[in-house]
Formats: structure tokens, C-alpha cells, sequence
């Protein structure tokens, strides 16, 4: 009988420590699951903060394109107005007026402002209206008539 009862007393201390045992591996690999579920959800957050950060940097990527194309256009505009403007000057300091634009048909003053638009250099623009001024002061001696700044 005591062989029994130490026998008895040997399977239980064996078969606690067994489910001890178990019981601690069971807490162990739930443990492993949730340390590998938390990091999951580590990497999830990681990529969803990446992607957020790439969709900013498109959003602002655009964002300098269209500054920059509105840029170049209002550039592009100012330089033409600026182009536009010394052409006026150069023209009698009227506008668009045309010196002499009485005594000229429509064609040539037509003619007249294609050529002017043209014309690259400053330097150009002065030594054709200047040549275009002593046209048009032949023109009024010829027909006695005054020379007026027109603005067709």
C-alpha cells in the first residue's frame, strides 16, 4: 500500500507539473501570438503612415507644379506686356498708336506692327521706327498734310 500511495503521490506530482507545464507553454505561445499580432499591427500602422506620407508628397508634388505653371504664365504674360509696352513707346509713346498712322493705309499699318513685333532688339525696333518717322514726314510734305499718332 505504501507503494501504491508513493506510487499515486508520483503520478500526481508528475501530472501537476505536466499541466503546470502545459498551462505555462499555453500562456507562452499565446503570449508568441499576441507579441506577433502586435507586431502585425506595428507594420500595418508603419505602412498606412508610409502610404499617407507618399499621398502628402504627391499632394504637395502637384500643389509646386500648378504654383509653378501659373508662374511661368503670369511670367510669360508680364514679358509680353513688357514687349508690348516698348513697342508702344517705340511707336510715338502712344499705345499702340502708329506715327504717321493717318497717312498710312490699313495694310501698312498692319505691315507696320507685324514687322515691329518681330523686330528682336531694342536697337532694331528704334532704327525701323526711326527710318518709318522719316517716311512719314516725306509723306506729310508730299500731301500737306498734318502727321497724327493713331490709334486705328
Amino acid at each position: 500500500m505504501k507503494t501504491r500511495t508513493a506510487l499515486s503521490a508520483i503520478v500526481a506530482a508528475t501530472l501537476a507539473v505536466t499541466s503546470f507545464a502545459a498551462v505555462a507553454q499555453g500562456r507562452q505561445q499565446g503570449g508568441g501570438q499576441q507579441a506577433g499580432q502586435q507586431a502585425g499591427q506595428r507594420a500595418g500602422q508603419q505602412q498606412r503612415q508610409a502610404e499617407r506620407s507618399m499621398s502628402q508628397d504627391r499632394a504637395m508634388d502637384h500643389q509646386r507644379m500648378q504654383t509653378r505653371d501659373r508662374d511661368r504664365t503670369q511670367d510669360g504674360a508680364q514679358a509680353q506686356k513688357q514687349k508690348q509696352d516698348r513697342i508702344g513707346q517705340a511707336e510715338g509713346g502712344a499705345g499702340n498708336g502708329i506715327y504717321g498712322g493717318n497717312l498710312m493705309t490699313t495694310q501698312e499699318r498692319n505691315q507696320y506692327r507685324e514687322q515691329l513685333r518681330v523686330l528682336q532688339s531694342e536697337q532694331e525696333r528704334n532704327e525701323f521706327t526711326a527710318r518709318h518717322r522719316e517716311q512719314m514726314q516725306q509723306r506729310s510734305s508730299q500731301r500737306g498734310v498734318p502727321i497724327e499718332v493713331t490709334s486705328d
